[in-house]
């Protein structure tokens, strides 16, 4: 299998319909029925990586990544935030999720982002790198509120990179 990689601004109709169609058969929840008609969650990410099955053509695994900032004492840190990284049921275990977040992570130290932030499971991505924080908040654009201290997995990137700030790290609008 090929990884594929697109700059969201250059998905054309017929991959917007199998990113639909894949991010709909994965993300059932309620709070998901967005994926029925959209490619996102909340916000259109940056970029995107996906593999084809070369049977049938379609799209059976998929990752997007958004350019971010999140602040630690005021300071901006620029980040990839991982979003809507699926497989297809009929393709599980192979290690899709593995080789499209090895991918992305090359593409987040080219751009020179110091860490990559999701919010996953543990035994899902912690063979990747990446570590649960408890320091992470949410905030609105007001900047008015505490913040929601929300759970995270963080990698540095590179791996041997910087270690994750112990103290408190803010995301000012919406989570990816």
């Amino acid at each position: 299998m090929t990884i594929e990689y697109i700059k969201d601004s250059d998905v054309g109709e017929m991959l917007d319909q199998q990113l639909i169609t894949l991010l709909s058969s994965c993300f059932t929840k309620p709070s998901d029925e967005r994926f029925k008609t959209q490619r996102y969650y909340n916000e259109m990410p940056a970029h995107r990586w996906y593999i084809k099955d070369p049977a049938s053509n379609l799209v059976v695994a998929h990752l997007a990544m958004h350019e971010k900032h999140v602040y630690h004492n005021a300071n901006p840190i620029f980040i990839g935030g991982v979003a809507e990284v699926c497989v297809h049921p009929e393709h599980r275990g192979k290690g899709y999720v593995k080789q499209l977040l090895a991918h992305a992570h090359i593409k987040m130290a080219q751009l020179g982002m110091q860490y990559s932030i999701l919010f996953g499971r543990d035994e899902v991505y912690s063979s990747s790198g990446y570590e649960r924080v408890t320091n992470f908040f949410l905030m609105d654009k007001s900047m008015l509120m505490p913040g929601t201290n929300i759970s995270a997995m963080v990698r540095p990137i590179p791996l041997e990179g910087s270690a994750w700030p112990t103290r408190r790290v803010e995301l000012k609008g919406l989570t990816f």
